[in-house]
């Protein structure tokens, strides 16, 4: 998420049900698959399936932490601001896509404000109708001028785009049931500020939306979700329990419906509670937002005070709050369900 000048309006707390943070872990389906029913509600089914220790491991592997190996070659994901760091992540994306069973297509541009080509990857899930959500987040990083390859980014963005892989990783089995199609985005140079990815990516599915008559219904920005705040009394605020952020609205755009819908799911399903605020251009939903698209960002609760990002350096694996983490993951990814719709 670009650090960009930013009013924060009043924040309204939506308490949850139980008003606590939620456990590091907790159930899973029987065949690892997200696709058992115990509940008679898949969307709960689906919050419970939320898997802790892979999200954590995914987070690992993405941060930096541990070497990957993929189709025989092991490599670290340590930065993804060089070209090598950024071709790195994508090799890791892709196949973790193909492993689900999705295509992955490039879609590669060149911003006229940039000197780099950039390069976007995006897997769909087809549903029942080509009408379309769209989970995009960003995947390149930033760090202190000059040294920017010495911060791994592992808050901004890859606890957002561990998140959109659990999403991915749930919703596959549930493929025959699926009411909209889902549009998984990894976009590229959201942090050098023009958000020239997202935007890139923005244009071209609007236009084949256009052609191929099908509707763009609503898009979510999985933003940084493992710092938190109350950890290094750092809220600005009392905050008298975990809670996260969900913005829905900034500038001239206004979706308060989307957050009426993440209000809903964490009030049916319990864990953190939530706030609601507004944004203007510092993410990727932005892009969505200019080609008329509803969407809504999703992260931790007062990002803009998270000192340990963009180019103040020092976002690492050890500031991630791994139980918070875990926790605004299962409300998210049982939104994003209910966002595509599953069939009885």
């Amino acid at each position: 998420m670009q650090r960009l000048a930013l009013a924060l309006g009043l924040s309204i707390l939506m308490a949850c049900s139980d008003g606590g943070g939620a456990p590091a872990d907790g159930p899973a389906p029987s065949d690892g698959t997200g696709a058992d029913h115990t509940s008679g509600d898949v969307y709960a089914d689906i919050f419970a399936a939320v898997d802790g220790p892979r999200l954590i491991q995914t987070l690992r592997e993405l941060g930096g932490v541990v070497p990957v190996t993929v189709d025989g070659v092991t490599f670290t994901i340590s930065e993804r601001y060089s070209d090598v760091g950024r071709a790195n992540f994508r090799t890791y994306w892709r196949a973790a896509m193909a492993d689900l069973g999705l295509a992955v297509r490039a879609i590669d541009y060149q911003d006229p404000l940039s000197s780099r080509p950039g390069h976007d990857l995006e897997a769909v899930l087809p549903g029942a109708s080509p009408d379309s959500v769209i989970v995009i987040v960003h995947y390149d990083s930033i760090g202190p001028p000059g040294a920017e390859t010495s911060n791994p980014g592992v808050d901004d963005d890859m606890t957002g785009m561990a998140i959109l892989l659990e999403t991915a990783r749930l919703l596959v089995p549930y493929q025959a049931r699926l009411q909209h199609t889902v549009r998984f985005v990894a976009a590229d140079e959201e942090e050098l500020g023009h958000l020239a990815g997202a935007r890139a990516y923005a244009r071209q599915l609007r236009a084949e939306a256009t052609a191929g008559g099908f509707a763009l219904v609503a898009g979510v920005d999985d933003e940084q979700s493992g710092w938190n705040c109350q950890a290094e009394d750092a809220c600005g605020e009392p905050t008298p329990a975990p809670v996260f952020d969900v913005f829905a609205c900034g500038d001239q755009f206004d979706y308060p419906m989307l957050a009426d819908r993440v209000a809903a799911t964490v009030a049916r399903y319990g864990g953190l509670g939530m706030t609601r605020d507004c944004i203007g251009a510092n993410s990727d939903h932005y892009a969505l937002w200019e080609i008329g698209v509803p969407a809504v960002v999703i992260g931790e609760h007062r990002p803009f005070l998270n000192p340990h990002f963009d180019q103040n350096g020092g976002d690492t694996f050890d500031r991630i709050d791994q139980a918070y983490f875990i926790g605004i993951a299962r409300p998210s990814i049982a939104f994003q369900a209910e966002l595509v719709g599953i069939a009885p």
